[in-house]
């Protein structure tokens, strides 16, 4: 074969190798930019979800600056507190700065005993709009002396589980993060498996499913 054979040849070559890479980066620019929008419209429906709740509660307002350790007074956070009951109702923090900008919310959902049922978050960091680099929503449940909550992120990801009290006169501390729960459903005799877990856990869904709108 001649050299413009070859050349045609390993040119042939190094497109077609080429092609499934460009499909990947479209792919992955898409996921990013649906990242992107569905963290952002998260961030922007609690905040509604805030608005709403303290229209319905009377409430007193706590208001303190906060910052980092190169920031300075970077953000004023103001706490939404029931008046009668003393729970909170959310807490925000706006950039000094510029202060139409969110830098962390929280909204806590409560039971006719003040117990918190659900809670919300979301944050941006300080030097980086595009999306909160965080998001939570945890469901919270109340099972004889154990308190457990289980959190998603806003795409509907299971990220944590949290468990602590007494059950069987012992006392429990099960934290288990994203790798672990991940890893522990394949196990034969783990911690997912225990009877602790399941009643540590009982009662508590198994998705967000319609709590990836905040309400």
């Amino acid at each position: 074969m001649g050299r413009i054979g070859q050349a045609g040849l390993i040119l042939s070559v190094l497109c077609l190798s080429a092609a499934p890479l460009q499909a990947e980066e479209r792919q992955a620019m898409k996921e990013d930019n649906q990242h992107v929008r569905r963290w952002n419209g998260f961030a922007d429906n609690l905040l509604k979800l805030h608005e709403r709740l303290i229209s319905q509660q009377i409430h007193v307002i706590k208001t303190r600056m906060g910052g980092y350790a190169h920031l300075a007074n970077f953000y004023k956070e103001h706490q939404y507190i029931n008046k009668k009951s003393g729970k909170l109702i959310s807490q925000v923090q706006w950039e000094k700065a510029y202060p139409d900008n969110l830098h962390t919310i929280e909204v806590y959902i409560h039971d006719k005993y003040g117990r918190v049922i659900r809670d919300y978050s979301a944050a941006y960091l300080p030097e980086y709009r595009n999306a909160p680099t965080q998001t939570l929503i945890s469901f919270h449940v109340y099972n004889g002396l154990l308190h457990a909550f289980r959190s998603f992120d806003a795409t509907g990801d299971h990220i944590l589980d949290r468990c602590t009290g007494r059950f069987n006169a012992k006392a429990i501390n099960i934290l288990l993060d994203e790798d672990e729960l991940y890893e522990g459903q394949f196990a034969k005799n783990g911690v997912m498996q225990s009877d602790t877990y399941k009643e540590c856990f009982k009662g508590l869904p198994e998705t967000a499913g319609k709590y990836l709108s905040p309400q």
